[in-house]
């Protein structure tokens, strides 16, 4: 057994379910943790309910505790940190909630509710690439969310398909916000650390030249877009060096080259999120107007 002040999981053997509900596999703080959903690098995520609940009672809720690996704790405890507090600031119905943060336990952990479905990157993999309609109405939930985000003074720094969670119905909700950056701090600074996965990093993160600000976001957007329309990124490269050249000098690829059905103006606004110079890339506003246009554009396409 794995165990703290007020953390506990059995680690030994995976639990049966009776009617089809898990037996609790252990506890963080007043929480019984039911199954665990995922395992990232920097935490762990279970379905969980109130302890002491009757048999029975449903695991709608998810608990995020940080890693216990003594090297990643120190910054596992800080994401944490920075997720509650940005989720105290803001909130969306695209956003991830945050309802409880305990960031003086050993390990710290969040309480949020369980979302059902899988992430996009999961999607993605099974289906190979999404249709427009749907690509659309994907990257515009996700844009609301950055109009909220960037409107109360935070970026997300690391908008990505692995960080967005798609229900079964394909309500779309941007996660983690631990590498979440305060706009107009020092955070922001140019030569600030780079933050986020190098495939989806804009050119002035890479760079460090100019202070950074929300049109990071957009650029990430971008690439998630034309992965969503394509089925990969428009940059794919295996050493770092090249793909962070790339991102600082090449052209993106036409994606109608690789999707020729693609509208025209869908190809426009993936230009524009490109960009490499910042200033050239819409704002979240006029992200989600734009967005919202192709939408109407190709809704027959979606209807069918």
């Amino acid at each position: 057994m794995e165990s703290s002040r007020n953390f506990e999981v059995e680690t030994s053997h995976r639990h049966a379910t009776r009617g089809g509900l898990a037996n609790t596999v252990g506890y963080a703080g007043s929480w019984e943790l039911v199954q665990c959903q995922g395992i990232g690098q920097w935490s762990r995520v279970y379905s969980a309910r109130p302890r002491g609940s009757e048999a029975g009672h449903p695991a709608d809720y998810a608990v995020k505790i940080a890693t216990m690996e003594a090297h990643k704790r120190r910054q596992a405890a800080q994401l944490l940190a920075r997720e509650a507090t940005v989720s105290r600031v803001v909130m969306h119905p695209h956003l991830v909630a945050v309802l409880a943060a305990e960031l003086d336990s050993d390990p710290p952990f969040l309480v949020m509710p369980l979302m059902r479905g899988t992430t996009l990157d999961v999607v993605l993999h099974e289906m190979g690439r999404i249709v427009a309609p749907h690509a659309l109405w994907m990257a515009r939930q996700l844009a609301e969310a950055l109009v909220e985000l960037h409107a109360n003074g935070w970026m997300h720094a690391d908008v990505k398909p692995a960080n967005v969670h798609v229900s079964p119905t394909g309500h779309a909700t941007l996660i983690d916000l631990g590498f979440s950056l305060k706009l107009d701090s020092g955070e922001c600074s140019a030569g600030s650390p780079m933050r986020g996965s190098l495939t989806y990093t804009p050119p002035e993160m890479i760079s460090a030249a100019v202070p950074v600000d929300g049109r990071c976001d957009i650029y990430s957007l971008g690439v998630t877009l034309y992965e969503l329309l394509t089925g990969s990124p428009p940059f794919q490269e295996s050493d770092p060096g090249r793909l962070m050249l790339a991102h600082l000098q090449r052209g993106v690829p036409n994606l109608r080259h690789r999707v020729p059905a693609i509208p025209r103006g869908i190809w426009d606004l993936l230009q524009d999120m490109l960009a490499k110079e910042p200033l050239r890339r819409p704002t979240a506003d006029e992200l989600v107007q734009r967005l919202v246009a192709l939408e109407i554009a190709t809704l027959e396409e979606r209807a069918a």
